[in-house]
């Protein structure tokens, strides 16, 4: 029975420890960063938005065809096309 006791009080000791270790302030962070937006520039040059979802992303279209990607939109800068596919003269026979 004392032994147990013993494990047991070890144990809460052991994890009052962990959590005092662990203890990040996440809220004290969570002030700092509130309010703050995340902001993305998309050049003029790709063209005009075209749509996006989930699976493939947002998708841009420039004047000569080209269709631009964009999977990961990082924040205070501009993004780099994940896919991008660009539209070639047609082979003449």
């Amino acid at each position: 029975m004392k032994r147990t006791i013993l494990r047991l009080f070890a144990l809460a000791i052991l994890l009052l420890l962990l959590a005092a270790a662990l203890d990040v302030r996440s809220s004290r962070a969570f002030q700092q960063t509130f309010g703050y937006t995340c902001v993305s520039y998309i050049p003029a040059d790709w063209g005009e938005f075209r749509g996006g979802d989930q699976q493939s992303g947002l998708a841009f279209q420039d004047r000569s065809g080209t269709l631009r990607f964009v999977t990961n939109l990082p924040c205070n800068t501009t993004p780099q096309p994940a896919l991008e596919i660009r539209r070639t003269a047609p082979a003449s026979n």
